[in-house]
């Protein structure tokens, strides 16, 4: 049985309208159970709606919640009784598959699971990745994707290996690494990057060199090793391309189609949206630590945490 701890207070969403995601993948996993962590209140009337998934779950009521306006460091205080406290605390202790999935806030939920977790032997600080679809089963491993805006050559070594260690989690064997560049050529980028690639070319990994961001979502690699300033631009670049191409596609549709003809092609076009829509392709993970912990985002509907979900058991 896979375990996974949900808190869903701090969000932009009402705990009990995203919930709806959970219950969606309570019952296509059988091997499944959600404890909820947060005010009873929140998921008032909700939980009785699923009384025929009643064994698959239950809820661990604090009225406790981290705001984006309070100091993140609370969450990290002994006997913290924030959900998102509460939620790491019982995932330290968890000896079955176990994550926590959070749409808190991010600064919180990193330090109190570096404090109330640990971090994993040699790494020195947590990190940020996006794992970005480029087709329906497949993934990129993006990191950093946003938590070190300027990292060492050092720490991009360090990406490297934990973007590998996590693809491997998820049955990719020897994933390919490359270094996202302004060019292919060794001798491209800042200092920091040319001085990246020498260490991640020596590190053992299986590194391929450089790439440039239209290669980030072809398949040429398994694992996109970037700084988090850029990571995070791409990671929003992808969304708003998307979203821009999508619509021109279903404007042109609707001028030119029609009936069931017009029906299918937009079937279709909303199919795509898992390849840049944050709710279709799961949460952030951070990297670096002991268990497995995914950052919803704060924007996050049903569909959102249903794919962080699948995202996460895939992974534990």
């Amino acid at each position: 049985m896979k375990k996974l701890f949900l808190d869903l207070s701090g969000g932009d969403n009402p705990a009990k309208v995203i919930c709806e995601g959970a219950f969606s993948a309570l019952a296509t996993t059988p091997d499944l159970f959600i404890t909820f962590v947060g005010p009873e209140k929140d998921y008032e009337g909700v939980f009785e709606k699923h009384s025929d998934l009643k064994d698959r779950f239950d809820l661990i009521a604090t009225d406790a919640v981290l705001t984006n306006e309070d100091n993140p460091m609370l969450a990290a205080k002994p006997g913290a009784a924030f959900s998102m406290s509460v939620a790491l605390e019982n995932l330290s202790k968890c000896e079955e598959p176990s994550a926590v999935i959070s749409v808190g806030n991010t600064g919180a939920l990193v330090i109190a699971s570096v404090i109330k977790i640990g971090l994993e032997t040699g790494c020195k600080r947590p990190i940020l990745a996006a794992l970005l679809p480029y087709g329906k089963e497949e993934r990129v491993c993006l990191v950093d994707c946003g938590s070190l805006l300027e990292p060492t050559p050092e720490e991009m070594l360090d990406f490297g290996k934990l973007g590998s260690k996590l693809m491997e989690s998820r049955g990719i064997k020897n994933p390919k690494v490359a270094l996202m560049n302004v060019g292919r050529e060794d001798c491209k980028g800042t200092e920091n990057l040319i001085n990246a690639f020498k260490l991640l070319n020596d590190s053992g990994l299986n590194f391929i060199g450089n790439i440039e961001p239209d290669n980030l979502l072809t398949g040429e690699t398994d694992v996109a090793v970037s700084t988090g300033l850029v990571g995070n631009a791409l990671l929003k670049g992808n969304e708003s391309a998307g979203t821009l191409v999508s619509d021109a596609i279903r404007r042109g549709l609707k001028e030119r189609l029609s009936g069931e003809s017009l029906k299918a092609a937009l079937e279709v076009l909303d199919e795509t949206k898992c390849l840049y829509q944050y709710n279709e392709y799961g949460g952030a993970v951070i990297l670096g630590i002991r268990k497995h912990v995914v950052k919803a985002h704060g924007k996050a509907d049903a569909n959102t945490i249903e794919s962080c979900i699948y995202q996460a058991i895939k992974s534990i």
